[in-house]
């Protein structure tokens, strides 16, 4: 954090135990974080600057306070790097712009009515923290639009195309850096895209969650384009659960029966129950429904196992896996990204927070989410319906919890370790009792996320207070490594 040289204090002593004349001041630069203005449904498709006036302004402006001096002060005189640069009649309100970033000496005199004067220099550092927010759906928001779908109008969103949200986690870490300490401000630069992977969005262009038809820029290319010569001072990234195929993991074990056997068939209870998942949804009930009971069904897409650990079957020519996807590719991909980050952006690798994924798999208690293997009776349906991931037994989620999840945790943690970047680990001991059947879950359901915006995306990622816990550990991990 900011830290202060040189410091000179003179005080003088007044009669009868009143405090005599003395210099103190200190200063804040005002606060540039500001959510942006919900952009009309047609217009949702711009990258989002979480600041208040340009990226890169042509001067910082830096709030002076004299009030913690002593005495009847009559005039405040202001230097900046020894020139005068104001005199004041009041101790605060004076702001002064400078020409950069970067240590400036200070110094205030304060002068009484019979002319004494006393003084305090100071170093101070001019300081805006840019943070950039890249990676997938855990880093847009997904999940938890800005308005959600049951307002008129429908689920609207920062950034339609990415399903990027304000209420993301890396939204809120980088407004609590914002509000920690009142020596700097933060620039942000929301730039994650829900489906994103590293090389089909960060390095990459990717089309986003609800192509609009445009080719975006790639997210390290974009950051590139932005920052310009300014430093970077963080990256939070959430990356790597689309690379080994976790969306199509789930879908593959909801759909399918022993879905982690290596040869799954189709889950006939939840042919029989997919309708009691759906229920209460209104309009979004079919669409619900749709997802639970497709028409027809590609054996291989239930095949979780495989597509976890190579990727789709159908994705390999000539035995080259084009998509370079699958747990086997993940730590070359996590190299591609960390060459990217040094040589196209100069980043210090220890600049970098990659975020861990939680295991959502448990309740409060420890035990297991589990859909019934066998239909139970009408009331215990309904509960099971409202709280357990449909068609995922506990014998499939046993493996999600002990095998996908802690080998995509490991390897996230590997590439940290191997490139140098902070691996932001504690969201998952945060989200202990929280996960998907827990009676407070952090979580958006499946039956829920047709409600909140109106598909099937949002399931298994966090609630707003889920991105708040997720904020809590990037900040926390931001602080730690200054």
């Amino acid at each position: 954090m900011t830290m202060f040289v040189g410091v000179l204090t003179l005080l003088s002593s007044g009669c009868g135990g009143d405090p005599g004349l003395g210099a103190s001041f200190d200063y804040e630069m005002p606060a540039r974080f500001v959510v942006p203005t919900l952009q009309a449904p047609e217009d949702q498709t711009e990258y989002e600057v979480y600041v208040e006036g340009p990226l890169q302004p042509e001067t910082w402006r830096v709030r002076l306070d004299a009030c913690a001096s002593t005495g009847s002060a009559a005039r405040y005189i202001w230097r900046i790097d020894g020139e005068e640069v104001a005199v004041e009649t009041r101790c605060d309100g004076f702001e002064y712009a400078f020409p950069a970033e970067g240590e400036y000496s200070v110094s205030l005199v304060v002068e009484d009515g019979s002319g004494e004067q006393m003084a305090e220099t100071r170093v101070i550092e001019v300081r805006d923290l840019l943070i950039f927010g890249l990676g997938d759906s855990y880093g847009s928001g997904e999940g938890s639009p800005d308005v959600d779908a049951r307002e008129e109008g429908g689920a609207r969103w920062q950034n339609r195309e990415c399903h990027r949200s304000s209420r993301s986690g890396q939204v809120h870490a980088a407004q609590m850096i914002e509000e920690a300490d009142p020596h700097t401000s933060v620039t942000f630069v929301h730039l994650a895209c829900s489906g994103g992977r590293i090389y089909e969005a960060l390095l990459e262009s990717y089309e986003g969650i609800e192509p609009d038809g445009t080719d975006p820029i790639p997210q390290i290319e974009r950051v590139a384009e932005l920052a310009g010569d300014a430093d970077i001072d963080a990256l939070f990234v959430s990356i790597g659960g689309n690379d080994i195929n976790f969306s199509t993991v789930v879908k593959a074990c909801v759909l399918g029966t022993d879905c982690h056997l290596g040869s799954p068939a189709i889950d006939s209870v939840l042919e029989r129950t997919a309708s009691w998942a759906c229920d209460f949804l209104g309009s979004y009930e079919d669409d619900c429904r749709a997802y639970l009971e497709p028409d027809t069904i590609d054996l291989d897409l239930l095949d979780a196992r495989t597509i976890f650990d190579i990727g789709s079957k159908d994705e390999y020519v000539d035995g080259e896996d084009l998509r370079r996807d699958g747990l086997d590719d993940l730590p070359n991909n996590y190299a591609a990204l960390a060459a990217a980050i040094v040589g196209t952006l100069g980043v210090d690798p220890g600049r970098v927070y990659l975020t861990e994924i939680p295991d959502v798999t448990r309740d409060e208690f420890g035990e297991l989410c589990a859909w019934p293997t066998e239909l139970p009776g009408y009331q215990e349906t309904l509960r099971i319906a409202a709280q357990q991931v449909p068609g995922v037994t506990e014998a499939e989620m046993e493996w999600a919890s002990t095998y996908v999840l802690v080998e995509l945790r490991a390897a996230m943690r590997a590439a940290a370790e191997m490139h140098g970047w902070q691996f932001v680990d504690s969201v998952d001991a945060r989200f202990s009792g929280h996960g998907y059947c827990s009676d407070a879950p952090w979580l958006i359901r499946l039956q829920n996320t047709f409600s909140f915006q109106g598909d099937a995306n949002g399931a298994l990622h966090p609630n707003p207070v889920g991105y708040g816990a997720y904020a809590e550990t990037i900040f926390e991990a931001f602080v730690a490594a200054q």
